[in-house]
């Protein structure tokens, strides 16, 4: 958004390479703290319920954090108007994050009043950018018209009873996302150019995820007392991240990806937002894994309910997905040894959620697969579309 009016007042033309701004580094603190809320609740309800619960509240927080963040990328010129609604959103995250400390069935009024809240003001961020901008305008209405789609649901749900109220937030979530994302590409007359740092946004979303992943790896031999055990299972947790990590950054991180997407046209761009979306997948999945691993430390010492493999095992699936969306949002050619290898992580991974095996040997042989599959896509990097 350059030129004189604040935010909004023009389009950006690609030109030159952005990096993220230091608000931006700030505005990813915040989720960090709804991010370790998330993994906590987790942790206390392992069980399928507590499973399901977890995946429909990452879902709402990731939709804020992508929504905020691709907002930036298009528009942001990080002047101080710009950064008043941003910091703004800030605040209502750390609201949110403190209403998830025992789940948000005790305060589901007030997480749904800040939600929608919040979907409102990014309503209504791209209202005055198309307001500002006729190049902009049709584009911004669609996303105006997604986010206001979407805040409308999720103010009805409070006329429901709780169970209706879920299926409201979920149903605003996805007419927002269909509405203010592929469909605002397709339907625009024009869409705005734009140099974009989004592929750098979602690695460094995944440095916090995997933060919050080696955390619960400490929580677990630290609450355990350093029984021996515990350590095996942490050291296992910690390689278990480390390749997530070595992965990741070797085979889907392209700081260029986004910049190619938009160059190639519309069809491109659209199909990129499995590429996005794929994303939310893989981050619930590495916050669960660590999850899995502590409580993992736990049944190691304490014995249990056996939940640890089911988690871990079911995590590591629910990854592979995501990766495999992630590839194929921008046409990412994996090689046939490669395939093999995540085929061999979800056969470990299915046998060790029904296997019933001891912890320290479940999270062993998910390390074990983790290791053979990085050393794998180091020798043999997959090709992205150019």
């Amino acid at each position: 958004m350059g030129g004189a009016g604040g935010p909004g007042a023009g389009v950006r033309v690609a030109a030159t390479a952005r990096r993220s701004s230091w608000l931006e580094l700030f505005f990813d603190l915040v989720f960090v703290v709804a991010v370790f809320e998330l993994g906590q609740l987790l942790n206390a309800d392992p069980t399928l319920h507590g499973v399901l619960v977890f995946a429909g509240l990452i879902t709402t927080i990731w939709w804020l954090w992508f929504s905020f963040s691709y907002f930036a990328d298009l528009f942001d010129d990080d002047r101080p108007r710009s950064r008043f609604p941003q910091l703004t959103a800030m605040l209502g995250v750390l609201a949110l994050a403190a209403s998830l400390d025992r789940g948000v069935a005790d305060d589901a009024v007030r997480y749904t009043v800040i939600y929608g809240l919040l979907l409102v003001l990014l309503g209504g961020l791209y209202a005055v950018v198309g307001w500002r901008n006729p190049e902009a305008r049709e584009f911004c209405w669609w996303n105006g018209a997604g986010f206001l789609s979407g805040a409308s649901l999720w103010f009805a749900s409070l006329a429901v009873p709780t169970q209706g109220r879920y299926v409201l937030w979920g149903a605003g979530l996805a007419v927002n996302a269909a509405l203010a994302g592929p469909l605002a590409y397709a339907r625009a007359g024009r869409a705005p150019t734009q140099q974009s740092h989004m592929p750098e946004r979602f690695g460094l979303f995944t440095i916090v995820v995997l933060g919050e992943a080696v955390l619960a790896v400490a929580n677990g031999i630290g609450e355990t007392g350093w029984q021996p055990a515990a350590v095996a299972v942490g050291i296992g947790g910690f390689v278990i991240a480390c390749c997530i990590w070595w992965v990741y950054f070797a085979s889907t991180f392209d700081a260029e990806a986004g910049n190619r997407a938009v160059r190639a046209g519309r069809a491109l761009i659209i199909r990129s937002y499995l590429y996005a979306y794929g994303h939310l997948l893989v981050y619930g999945a590495i916050v669960a894994s660590g999850v899995a691993v502590e409580v993992a430390a736990r049944e190691a010492v304490h014995g249990g309910h056996g939940v640890a493999g089911p988690l871990l095992g079911g995590a590591q699936l629910v990854l592979m997905l995501g990766c495999v969306i992630v590839y194929r949002g921008f046409d990412v050619r994996v090689r046939r040894r490669v395939v093999v290898a995540q085929a061999g992580l979800v056969v470990a991974a299915v046998l060790i959620g029904l296997g019933g095996l001891p912890p320290t040997v479940t999270v062993a042989l998910v390390a074990l697969a983790w290791v053979v599959l990085a050393l794998i896509e180091w020798h043999a990097p997959p090709v992205w579309r150019r």
